[in-house]
């Protein structure tokens, strides 16, 4: 439907639901207005209008209930506004046929009495049907003017005065009814065109949301076939590392291992995404110090700046925020290499300063700065300023996206000033400590890896590859190794030995819809023992993720590296 039979079909709706009204109040005021000239003008005539106007009456009623409880469509909207405007009509000419009788010759106080109810009931068809000018036209004109030329006809001077003065009213009414009417008019088409406009918003948002869904899970699909070979990848890799090789193949097994840490970087990225998207990544905000991560952070890119020829300041911070330590790590070492693979002369400084409560933790670096209109997307997912060609050097696109989120998790503003030319500033503001006091002391990181030997691990995954290099790496750790495919293949194999195994590590997703958690819970069942296990996924997709973090099983996602493997299951080996 347009928007012009939209509103055809408003206007219809409107007068029809106070044609009743109108009909019903009319034919009550022509009853007063006839007793009140009861005796004073031929009875006859009294009667004979009364007649005709309860014909009148009659007819716009029929009329109503023909349409009432229907659908308006245009067409019938139509029809209905030409019996309106015909109802009108005979209703106005009733009305004006009064003034042939109802001027009694010397009766004043009447003619008074005769046109003032004629103007009330012009003045509600006004309100009445003045949205459909043709059917208050329809009305006023053959009530009020016989009206008006009646007292014409009386001669006198204030007759005349009050014919002068209906001329007016009539005219002030016919000027105001037609602005009414347009007011309608524009408030129905600006109403429908906004209906509109909602429509073709609300179709755009869900086919926004149909794209994300789809991109999200394209993303997670690809991820996880990707991360299947990169894993096993990795594992022969690893494998290799352990075995006594030339110097040349070990140089190249080198470049190979630095082309797949590259590739591990990025699916790291990817799965932070997926992860903060997920909800499964909480904050847990405690008081620390800032002195060891500003020197961590100073540690670990001093040897990329001096690289570069850059210079690189980091002033010393005794302060202490209340923040989720990992997410803060995260954010400034996201910054800093921001900073550092973008400058290109000059230097960079890390530094903090206090702002009443909080203390502002911010990256200063000389680069070549960011537009204006570019300073809002460069926290949107793998967008890059200055990098159209997607030099795989300068990252994803994805490390400010991961800052801007973990900000948000722990409702922390994040700040950037920049100007093209003249590098950038990154800073996140966090809320001071109430009390700076000196740090714990922390437990040692990178413990010593405890030995493997001995040990009966069973190996659950569909592909053959990442069974082959699992296994390969396990047995040369001195480990028994059991390799299955699946729950049945894992039970069977484990029917022969004589004893439960050490550990599970088991891939999430396998063939037949089968998946880890089921895999895992058959094996601890079938030895009724609570088995170590870890969880190996390729899965980025926010659903999975939950519904893992949901099962307290230790996760690794895909791709990992070797000493990541070792390291984990001698973790849970060590419960």
């Amino acid at each position: 439907m347009n928007t012009r039979d939209a509103v055809l079909v408003e206007q219809a709706r409107h007068i029809h639901g106070n044609v009743a009204a109108g009909a019903g109040g009319a034919f009550v005021i022509a009853c007063l207005n006839a007793a009140a000239f009861w005796g004073v003008v031929d009875r006859r005539y009294l009667l004979a209008w009364l007649g005709a106007g309860l014909l009148v009456v009659l007819y716009r009623l029929a009329a109503w209930r023909a349409f009432r409880g229907r659908e308006l469509t245009p067409p019938l909207a139509r029809a209905w506004l030409r019996q309106a405007v015909i109802g009108a009509a005979l209703n106005g000419s009733v009305w004006g046929s009064g003034a042939l009788f109802m001027f009694p010759p010397e009766q004043f106080g009447f003619h008074l009495f005769y046109v003032f109810a004629v103007m009330m009931l012009s003045v509600s068809a006004m309100f009445s049907f003045g949205v459909h000018a043709p059917t208050f036209f329809a009305f006023f004109l053959p009530s009020a003017l016989p009206a008006a030329l009646g007292l014409v006809a009386q001669g006198t001077a204030l007759h005349l005065y009050i014919a002068a003065g209906i001329a007016i009213f009539g005219a002030v009414v016919l000027r105001f009814v037609r602005q009414f009417n347009d007011v309608f008019l524009r408030a129905q088409v600006l109403r429908f065109e906004n209906e509109a406009l909602v429509g073709q918003l609300t179709e755009q948002m869900e086919a926004v949301k149909t794209a994300s869904l789809a991109k999200s899970r394209f993303l997670a699909a690809a991820s996880h076939d990707l991360r299947q070979p990169m894993h096993a990848l990795n594992l022969y890799l690893g494998g290799l590392a352990g075995q006594e090789l030339p110097a040349a193949a070990r140089a190249t097994l080198g470049n190979a291992s630095q082309c797949a840490a590259t590739m591990d970087e990025m699916f790291r990225a990817l799965l932070d995404m997926s992860r903060l998207d997920a909800g499964a990544v909480q904050a847990e905000p405690r008081e620390m110090p800032l002195t060891p991560l500003l020197e961590r952070i100073r540690l670990e890119f001093e040897p990329q700046v001096h690289a570069k020829g850059l210079s690189l300041r980091a002033v010393p911070c005794r302060a202490s925020v209340r923040a989720d330590p990992a997410f803060v790590e995260r954010i400034v070492r996201n910054l800093m290499s921001n900073a550092v693979r973008y400058t290109q002369r000059g230097g960079i400084v890390l530094g903090c300063r206090r702002r009443g409560a909080t203390l502002r933790i911010a990256v200063h670096d000389s680069g070549p700065g960011i537009a204006a209109e570019e300073q809002r997307l460069v926290f949107e997912e793998f967008y890059q300023s200055g990098n159209p060609e997607r030099d795989r050097a300068k990252g994803m696109g994805l490390g400010l996206a991961i800052v801007e989120r973990l900000a948000r998790l722990m409702q922390a503003p994040l700040t950037l000033v920049s100007r093209p030319g003249r590098g950038s500033m990154f800073a996140i503001d966090l809320p001071l400590a109430a009390a700076a006091r000196s740090a714990a002391a922390r437990a040692p990181q990178g413990a010593a890896v405890g030995s493997l030997a001995g040990r009966l691990v069973v190996v659950v995954d569909d592909e053959a590859a990442i069974l082959d290099a699992t296994r390969a790496l396990l047995e040369q750790w001195q480990c028994t190794v059991v390799t299955a495919v699946s729950a049945r293949d894992a039970v069977e194999k484990l029917a022969a030995s004589s004893r439960a195994p050490d550990a599970i590590v088991c891939d999430y997703r396998l063939r037949g819809g089968e998946n880890g958690l089921s895999v895992i819970d058959a094996v601890r069942a079938e030895f009724n023992a609570d088995i170590p296990a870890l969880l190996v996924t390729g899965d980025t997709g926010p659903e999975r993720l939950l519904e893992i973090q949901a099962s307290g099983t230790s996760v690794l996602h895909k791709p990992l590296q070797e000493h990541t493997l070792r390291l984990a299951l001698t973790g849970v080996l060590a419960g």
